[in-house]
């Protein structure tokens, strides 16, 4: 009966010992490419920021519209009101 037991427990230890290495080295493994695949759509993702200068409201750059000094406005209505106040 004892035996049994103790046959039974090493194996059980035995099976989750072969499980841990097996998360371990899957582990080491896959981090790397979900970093690269992470930090490259951040990259395409993330875009500056910039604040129109008449309203003030924050836009992407790829949105905004620029004057002649490359300063961001968000409409073209916002950059014919801030030249007409200048």
């Amino acid at each position: 009966m004892i035996v049994r037991l103790i046959v039974f427990i090493a194996i059980f230890f035995i099976g989750w010992w072969l499980y841990r290495q097996f998360v371990i080295l899957k582990g080491k493994k896959a981090p790397t490419k979900h970093k690269k695949r992470s930090q490259e759509s951040q990259s395409a993702e993330q875009e500056s920021m910039v604040r129109c200068q008449q309203c003030q409201t924050y836009l992407p750059r790829s949105h905004a519209i620029h004057d002649q000094a490359a300063r961001p406005f968000c409409s073209a209505e916002h950059l014919k009101e801030f030249n007409q106040a200048e």
